[in-house]
């Protein structure tokens, strides 16, 4: 008799427990897919008649509760205006409003272009390593009144100046930056060009190429329910594969295309470069029967004189997991 109550009293200690544990892990796992949101801006602020409407548009996502950071797709000035320090400070000054975590990726407006006459016969390469200095003080920490850690690709000896390329996760789904940028991903000729910014090129084509790889392995081996790349360049998605304008993406894209199809959920690629919103689905397979990756969806910020944002929805429990909407900003 005691030892059948014995087995009663462990069985239903037993269904207690498991009951506990269970609900412990439901708890879990709804907290690890619960839905979020963030903003998505870039190209901006181009020019000093800009700066009201940028001011308006960081009251607007500062005064939105339900946002976790900011990102910006680069282009933070036009490709003729001054390449100065004191211009690069302005722009520091201006991202420091946002009260949200505030993610930069470099576009070439800010450094590749530098060369340009107008914008103050800089060497590229001096201005990337100014950029890098000023924007990312604090390797692995974000910009913005509230911070966020983040890993940096720089935390690789064999990567190590490339500051700029981070990757977090949030309920399950990636989150990761590429330099690459416009111009053709830095391969346009100027009359200053030496073998050294050729091989900054070939140098950071590469460490986007091991971190694409690194982002999609990560995404694999933790289950992620999706992966969201950001980069400045518009890449050239239309155009046939061995055209000389997409000759600086091309390694990029056909690697973007092996990866999304491996992963097989949902990708969203982010950029800016264009000056004009879009979502569409860019890539599309290798072989017979030309057809589009469906898995992968391309969103293309606002910019220029158009300064509005973009807010990204995040639901890991959706099958889309990332939707999109336009968030015009009024007296804009």
């Amino acid at each position: 008799m005691v030892q059948f109550r014995f087995c009663i009293i462990s069985a239903l200690l037993l269904v207690f427990f498991s009951a506990i544990v269970s609900a412990q892990s439901s708890g879990t796992e709804s907290e690890d897919v619960k839905p979020f949101e963030f903003a998505l801006i870039g190209d901006m602020p181009y020019a000093n008649a800009d700066f009201r409407k940028f001011d308006r548009l960081i009251k607007e996502i500062n005064a939105d509760q339900k946002l976790a950071w900011v990102l910006h797709a680069g282009d933070i000035k036009t490709g003729l205006s001054p390449c100065s320090d004191e211009l690069l400070r302005d722009r520091l000054k201006r991202f420091q409003q946002f009260q949200l975590p505030f993610i930069l990726t470099p576009g070439d407006n800010e450094w590749t272009d530098c060369h340009r006459f107008t914008a103050g016969s800089y060497h590229p390469l001096e201005r990337l390593a100014y950029l890098r200095k000023l924007f990312y003080p604090q390797p692995g920490v974000s910009l913005g009144q509230s911070t966020m850690t983040v890993t940096t690709q720089s935390r690789d000896a064999a990567f190590s100046e490339f500051v700029e390329n981070i990757r977090w996760k949030k309920n399950r789904v990636i989150f990761a930056t590429l330099h690459i940028v416009g111009s053709n991903n830095g391969l346009l000729p100027f009359s200053a060009r030496t073998q050294a910014d050729d091989d900054e090129v070939k140098r950071r084509i590469n460490a986007a190429l091991f971190w694409i790889k690194q982002t999609f392995t990560e995404a694999r081996e933790s289950n992620a329910h999706g992966v969201f790349l950001l980069f400045q360049a518009n890449p050239r998605f239309e155009l046939a594969k061995g055209n000389d304008k997409r000759l600086g993406f091309e390694e990029i894209l056909n690697l973007l295309e092996q990866e999304s199809v491996e992963f097989g959920k949902p990708v969203m690629l982010a950029h800016g470069d264009s000056h004009h919103f879009r979502l569409d689905k860019p890539l599309f397979s290798s072989g017979a029967g030309k057809k589009h990756i469906e898995n992968v969806t391309r969103v293309e910020t606002f910019g220029n004189r158009d300064i509005h944002w973009v807010r990204v929805v995040v639901d890991p429990n959706s099958p889309e997991v990332f939707t999109v909407h336009k968030q015009i900003v009024e007296k804009n």
